[in-house]
């Protein structure tokens, strides 16, 4: 009786294991062997188990998925989510996060935008390149030159949201222009079920105009983003997107860079770490998609031992020189 009462404990203990669903994140190595969904499926689980139940966050996964055609393996991101992680101390902040951190006194930033006709100087000295903090929305005009030089917009000076760069030696005040009149293409992106890319033609940053009626709460980084030449919407999020900002180049080519390529966002103005193979050596700054000004030294950096860092909303993409 004892023996037959012992066996019904076993089997119902060993069905009860069997019962409890497999919670272990299986992958193939090659990824790209999977769809979409299913890798962000599998990636999240993997994050989860390795840091005791926390959510991926949406910058990280966006950075994997673009390392998976590149030729990322499982077991590679495996082991960068686990550096990530010893490296986080809440999900936000780093141990030594004061000491990677920029001193927000530098030269040209200001904390806050400047107010309409607001004078920003910039100038090129030895004729070097130099970027100027600016705050602007909308793209700048000369106010006054300076130097001797004559400033030629795309030649000697240009801009980005919230960046004014100078070299060859010009120097001049600039303002903050009015905004555009004229109608802006619109592009309507929608998430009806589930992930979905939208193509456009922006050359800077796009901008949520407005939310479908009836949609999802559209919030960037989360449940809609952008890369270059597309918006992606997701979790029924669907929005009217336009482009917030024409930039007039920056002073780097793009096509002076290999294929070493990361996109790295710092989130609701959160410090963000990302991922960069120090072999390939500086990482520069090749196209902001935020509005929020990139300057390296106060928005974004690197350091060998800790990697690319991006602070203050700055989002943006970053390659090594050939």
């Amino acid at each position: 009786m004892k023996r037959t009462w012992w066996l019904l404990l076993v089997a119902f203990f060993a069905g009860a294991a069997l019962a409890q669903p497999n919670t272990k994140a299986y992958a193939p190595e090659d990824l790209n062997k999977l769809t979409q969904p299913e890798q962000i499926r599998v990636l999240e689980k993997q994050y989860a188990e390795l840091s005791g139940g926390r959510q991926l966050p949406e910058d990280q996964l966006e950075f994997y998925l673009d390392q998976i055609p590149r030729g990322w393996t499982y077991a590679q991101i495996t082991q960068d989510m686990s550096q990530s992680i010893r490296d986080r101390v809440d999900g936000v902040t780093f141990p030594d996060q004061e000491a990677t951190r920029p001193n927000w006194n530098t030269p040209g930033w200001t904390t806050q935008p400047p107010v309409r006709g607001q004078v920003i100087e910039c100038a090129s000295r030895d004729g070097r390149y130099r970027e100027c903090a600016s705050g602007f929305f909308n793209p700048p005009t000369i106010d006054r030159q300076i130097s001797s030089t004559r400033c030629v917009e795309g030649r000697n000076w240009g801009h980005r949201p919230g960046v004014i760069w100078v070299s060859g030696g010009c120097r001049a005040r600039f303002v903050e222009a009015a905004p555009l009149v004229a109608q802006v293409p619109e592009v309507t992106c929608q998430s009806v079920r589930g992930y979905r890319e939208c193509n456009v033609a922006f050359r800077g940053p796009a901008t949520l105009v407005r939310q479908v009626t009836g949609s999802s709460l559209c919030v960037e980084g989360r449940t809609w983003g952008q890369r270059p030449g597309l918006i992606w919407v997701d979790r029924g999020c669907s929005g009217v997107f336009s482009e917030g900002y024409r930039p007039s180049g920056g002073f780097y080519d793009p096509n002076q860079y290999n294929q070493n390529v990361v996109d790295c966002a710092s989130l609701d103005g959160a410090y963000a770490l990302c991922s960069w193979n120090e072999r390939f050596g500086q990482p520069f700054l090749i196209e902001q998609y935020s509005l929020r000004a990139c300057v390296e030294g106060v928005s974004w950096g690197y350091t060998p031992r800790r990697g690319l860092w991006v602070d203050r909303g700055c989002r943006a993409r970053f390659g090594a020189r050939r």
